[in-house]
């Protein structure tokens, strides 16, 4: 009996040691599992982290690209669990690069152009007859696509002029500081009259195509209607910034000097239907940039925007261009003279007294005024007549003019 209960006793405590041996080798198991499991979801997090990490780098590339140095470096600050030595080099190189900006002093220089010239050997049959006109005032479309090249590489960059000019507390006009990374030079640039009304050798209309992009209705000198994507100089300018963003100072394009009895881009503004399609072109066009400016209704140098001015007709003038133009484009403070005239006097007033404090003209060389009420600025017209005639002043300014102006191109008329 005592073997007996000695046997079971034994058997118990083998029981119990296996149990026991089973057990814990259960639970290290359950806790070897436990711990895999959450390596295994670690590494599934970090995963998921890193292409967060990934997509905010890019982001915030294109951002600082753009020159929203604050906004890209906000951007990668905002999670602190994505935070890794990448990311934090990355805000460090930003950082870096915000503290290097500089004052400009210098003169802001600002080139305006005409429809490009699409087909200039349609419009310009024998390029040895000296020819004014659209050879005068107007570049050709390969023109300014090697310009805007050379004025990158020259350190420009596209500036907003409502960014440059401001009233002060007191109400009086003031120019804003400027600060960009060293080297680059801030840069405005418009463009007049895009009535499109030139006929063939230019875009026909501006539209927003069916997937929301701008295009160009071109009628080529075979009589055939193509669209196109690059038909004008906004469109141009547009594509250029896709490819290269430092090119565009937080988005800055341009200013777009519209006129009212041509119409607006092709559009001819006398009914509902065209009315709304031109309003459709110009809300693309701010949505992208463009700001948009008064270069008055009529363009009309006979007792409007010439020596023989006087104040009722700039006072008619300016009422029609706000009935026509406003609807369409919105509100501006930006009033590009026709010819580059400078109004005077009670003329002036009517100008200043409808909300324009930003007044720019026309002259052979870069120059800023300030008064007290407005802002002038000129403005360098980009075309054969400049190409031609200040070709040294663009040289040490702005590009090389022998790089832009294009052998096919007739010598101007004028002296």
């Amino acid at each position: 009996m005592k073997y007996v209960i000695r046997v079971v006793c034994v058997l118990l405590l083998v029981s119990c040691g296996l149990f026991m041996y089973f057990y814990v080798q259960d639970k290290k198991e359950t806790e070897r599992l436990k711990e895999e499991e959450k390596r295994l979801e670690e590494i599934r997090l970090e995963n998921e982290r890193e292409v967060l990490r990934s997509q905010l780098l890019l982001e915030a590339e294109e951002l600082f690209k753009g020159y929203y140095v604050d906004e890209a470096i906000s951007l990668l600050e905002k999670d602190n669990s994505l935070i890794n030595d990448v990311i934090q080099n990355k805000i460090d190189e930003y950082k870096e690069y915000k503290d290097s900006y500089v004052l400009y002093e210098g003169t802001v220089h600002h080139i305006f152009f005409h429809s490009l010239i699409l087909y200039p050997e349609y419009l310009f049959r024998n390029i040895n007859v000296p020819t004014g006109g659209y050879n005068e005032g107007f570049s050709y479309k390969r023109e300014l696509e090697r310009m805007l090249p050379l004025l990158l590489e020259n350190g420009f960059v596209l500036y907003n002029i409502k960014d440059i000019y401001e009233k002060d507390e007191t109400g009086k006009m003031v120019r804003k500081d400027i600060y960009l990374p060293k080297g680059k030079k801030p840069l405005i640039l418009s463009v007049d009259d895009p009535a499109l009304t030139y006929g063939v050798g230019f875009a026909d209309q501006m539209i927003v195509d069916e997937d929301g992009n701008l295009a160009t209705k071109v009628k080529t000198p075979d009589g055939e209607t193509i669209t196109t994507y690059d038909g004008d100089v906004e469109l141009v300018v547009n594509n250029f910034i896709k490819e290269h963003p430092e090119f565009s100072y937080k988005g800055a394009r341009g200013i777009i000097a519209t006129t009212g009895w041509e119409g607006f881009f092709g559009h001819e503004l006398d009914t509902e239907e065209s009315k709304n399609e031109a309003k459709k072109v110009a809300d693309k066009l701010k949505e992208e940039g463009w700001l948009f400016a008064s270069h008055s209704y009529t363009h009309n140098r006979n007792y409007y925007f010439g020596p023989n001015s006087n104040a009722y007709n700039i006072k008619s003038d300016t009422s029609r261009w706000k009935a026509k133009m406003e609807p369409i484009i919105g509100k501006t403070n930006i009033f590009i003279a026709p010819f580059g005239y400078r109004l005077k006097g009670a003329g002036l007033q009517v100008i200043l007294d409808n909300g324009f404090d930003i007044y720019c003209t026309v002259a052979s060389v870069s120059y800023e005024e300030l008064y007290d009420d407005y802002a002038l600025m000129s403005r360098i017209e980009m075309g054969g007549y400049a190409y031609e005639k200040y070709t040294k002043y663009i040289n040490n300014n702005l590009f090389d003019v022998s790089k832009v102006r294009d052998s096919y191109r007739p010598p101007v008329l004028s002296n």
